[in-house]
């Protein structure tokens, strides 16, 4: 637990629920059959659904917007997402980028889809007061009381937005990885829509005051951590 947010743990994927004016901030869900292992570990928290009321999402893949119709069906949420996703978002659609980052990689993810197959979630629709990003915001945050600022950080896909508090706790989604040591992942996205876009985007996070990095999948990391991979 931190004082300012909560890990919500949701087996592959990693959650993180962030105090805000009036609730909360979530960003991500879980795939879409997670809403009611969700609900459990919220509740152990003191956290209604209901007081949810943003849903951040890093990208529109299925694990971490799977339950994102049920959960705004529930609490009433507001959408925070990037433009580029929302043709996706409102198919229940998960667009896999088309580079594996190795081939160790390129196995162990065979091995995964044997046993879970990549399909739609429920389409969520996209609405008026829901916010749209093209780019980095300074503003939004703060508005409703979080001292921090997204950042537009593709290269795991074209839509992928990320976190960053005033102490350095960077919320990324899958803009960096920390699992699948053994398949020497080096903090990469298994995925790759663009791998200078990747390294960009981690140039991005460090010159915008990222000190521990947060992904949806694996153990946070230091950003002296991810600066020893990028200097290799």
């Amino acid at each position: 637990m931190h004082d300012q947010f909560n890990i919500i743990n949701l087996g592959i994927t990693k959650c993180y629920i962030i105090n805000c004016t009036g609730g909360y901030l979530l960003i991500d869900t879980g795939y879409s059959n997670k809403f009611e292992r969700f609900k459990k570990k919220i509740n152990k928290l003191g956290i209604n659904v209901d007081s949810i009321k943003y849903l951040f999402l890093t990208h529109h893949h299925e694990d971490h917007a799977g339950f994102a119709r049920e959960l705004r069906e529930k609490s009433g949420c507001k959408l925070i997402v990037h433009r580029s996703g929302i043709k996706y978002l409102e198919k229940g659609e998960t667009i896999i980028p088309p580079k594996i980052v190795n081939a160790k990689v390129k196995i162990s993810i065979a091995m995964f889809h044997l046993v879970h197959k990549t399909e739609n979630y429920p389409p969520i629709k996209i609405l008026e007061d829901d916010i749209v990003l093209d780019t980095d915001d300074v503003l939004f945050l703060k508005s409703i009381g979080i001292n921090g600022k997204i950042l537009y950080t593709p290269g795991h896909s074209k839509d992928s937005i990320s976190i960053v508090l005033s102490d350095g706790s960077a919320f990324v989604g899958d803009a960096a990885m920390n699992f699948l040591k053994l398949c020497d992942l080096k903090f990469r996205p298994i995925y790759i829509d663009d791998m200078e876009q990747v390294l960009l985007s981690w140039e991005k996070m460090i010159k915008e005051g990222a000190k521990v990095v947060y992904p949806a999948h694996g153990k946070p990391f230091t950003i002296v951590d991810l600066r020893k991979v990028m200097k290799k």
